[in-house]
């Protein structure tokens, strides 16, 4: 028992294992915004490919220190799910979403983990998961609402695709459109 006690590099309780469990989050959170149209400003398929292989192996270590808690890794996850309220949304829109998502659900795995009651712990867990799944609804239909007003999206025609209208530089932020 005393060899294990020592593999480990700190408690599962520290600042410092509680930053590394949102490094899968962070990683997958990458990994999705690196992929639409227009090409991202950092156009690296290798950047989102690595991101995404890279958070497995990080994963099975966290898991190994006890650094990263099961619920922990199941919120993670939800950077997948933000990839089907998104999908065909411009990436000036998009990659902003995705990265205030991975924001709010890191606050609220910090806030969780520090909780002392595990109750407590696995309600605010579900709470921010929810309130970022509603948020990220939100914006998609805000935005869809935004291009169909602009006259961009037209029938089998996304807005900055190749070949299609582009999105004026005067339309509606990112941001109003996430919390409004």
């Amino acid at each position: 028992m005393a060899t294990i006690q020592k593999l480990r590099w700190f408690s599962e309780d520290s600042w410092l294992a509680t930053l590394a469990s949102l490094l899968p989050l962070w990683l997958w959170s990458l990994a999705t915004t690196l992929e639409g149209f227009p090409r991202p400003p950092i156009s690296l398929e290798m950047v989102a490919i690595a991101s995404f292989w890279l958070a497995i192996p990080v994963i099975i270590v966290l898991l190994w220190k006890w650094w990263l808690p099961p619920d922990v890794l199941l919120v993670s996850l939800i950077p997948f799910v933000l990839l089907f309220n998104f999908d065909e949304i411009s990436t000036r829109y998009k990659t902003p979403f995705i990265l205030l998502c991975a924001l709010i659900l890191s606050i609220g795995i910090v806030t969780a983990q520090r909780s002392g009651s595990v109750t407590v712990r696995w309600l605010l867990l579900l709470f921010v998961a929810v309130a970022v799944l509603v948020l990220s609804s939100n914006a998609a239909q805000n935005y869809w609402q935004m291009a169909s007003d602009l006259g961009t999206f037209q029938f089998g025609c996304f807005p900055d695709a190749y070949g299609c209208p582009p999105i004026p530089g005067d339309a509606t932020p990112w941001w109003i459109l996430f919390f409004s």
